[in-house]
């Protein structure tokens, strides 16, 4: 069966899942923001296996069950509350996401990479984020009119390397590495350090009509006056420029900063002569801070507050 690597099957036992008590009436009983994720999977073409309904208690029989529904293992998420039905997948190649599920304490669910204890924030994307980290597959982490963000892989070099050949790319930032076996281990400790650890960071910016790479955008760690601060930044290949693009990804990241992160106050470090950028900052709602040095370089520090929640509309 030729299988695409995306999340088409949830596999459940939805007894592991009751969160009934002995003295409940109704025997039976989902919490809330579990009934409202199966529910809502139709929309995303994932389809809802049970177990408990083929009596499936072993290896092979899952397999078997899998098969009967043209499903491949990994193009599926184990959804599972106890050690028994996670040591039927052992060997067999599958994403797991464990569930702490009250009612059957002394599980230790070590074969689950993510655990949840509830599922009020629970959702296809949280269940397909579980699934492509299983798989080392990419998240897109947010949309705007024209592109998308996601994380970078080891496939975008070929077009970076050729981005990063214009003249303007690398006059107020570094390169890449000359040496591209460089690159690539520098890009997969990223990939595992930042991504994994953070949930975000410079991510690549690609067209969504043609499907080409057109810059990188996103977010950095750093640190301010000895505390963690969190920095945007940015840059558009040369074809793309003057064409709205940095304001419509920035506006996106702002957003994303914004509900997604804890911080209060979002930086951008932009260089003196950059006037570009600085005019772009102060348009978004940027002010100027200070002038710092960082590694060598003078740049100015301009700040937007983070703390108000409402929306930042795409361009």
């Amino acid at each position: 069966m030729e299988t695409q690597m995306k999340l088409q099957g949830l596999i459940i036992s939805l007894r592991e899942l009751n969160i009934a008590r002995e003295e409940d009436a109704e025997r039976f009983v989902m919490e809330d923001g579990l009934t409202e994720l199966l529910d809502g999977l139709y929309r995303y073409n994932v389809q809802i296996v049970n177990l408990d309904m083929f009596s499936a208690d072993s290896k092979e029989k899952l397999l078997a069950v899998l098969k009967l529904h043209n499903l491949a293992p990994e193009c599926c998420l184990l959804l599972a509350a106890t050690d028994r039905v996670l040591s039927m997948i052992e060997g067999v190649g599958m994403a797991v996401c464990g569930y702490l599920n009250p009612r059957i304490p002394g599980q230790k669910l070590s074969a689950a990479k993510v655990l949840v204890e509830s599922f009020e924030e629970v959702d296809f994307q949280f269940l397909e984020r579980v699934y492509q980290r299983e798989y080392g597959l990419p998240w897109t982490a947010l949309e705007t009119r024209r592109c998308f963000l996601r994380e970078i892989t080891l496939a975008d070099l070929d077009e970076l390397y050729e981005m990063y050949r214009g003249k303007s790319i690398t006059q107020y930032m570094e390169g890449l590495y000359e040496d591209r076996a460089k690159e690539e281990e520098y890009t997969r400790a990223y990939i595992e350090n930042m991504y994994h650890f953070y949930g975000y960071g410079m991510w690549i910016a690609i067209d969504k009509i043609t499907g080409k790479l057109i810059g990188r955008a996103g977010l950095n760690c750093l640190e301010l006056h000895g505390k963690p601060a969190l920095e945007m930044g940015y840059v558009i290949g040369e074809e793309f420029q003057n064409q709205g693009y940095a304001t419509e990804l920035c506006r996106g990241i702002v957003r994303f900063a914004r509900n997604e992160t804890e911080f209060e106050d979002l930086h951008c470090l932009i260089h003196k002569d950059n006037s570009i950028s600085i005019h772009l900052a102060e348009n978004l709602g940027f002010s100027w801070q200070e002038e710092l040095k960082v590694q060598g370089k003078i740049l100015q520090r301009y700040t937007k507050s983070l703390e108000s929640k409402e929306n930042v509309a795409f361009l």
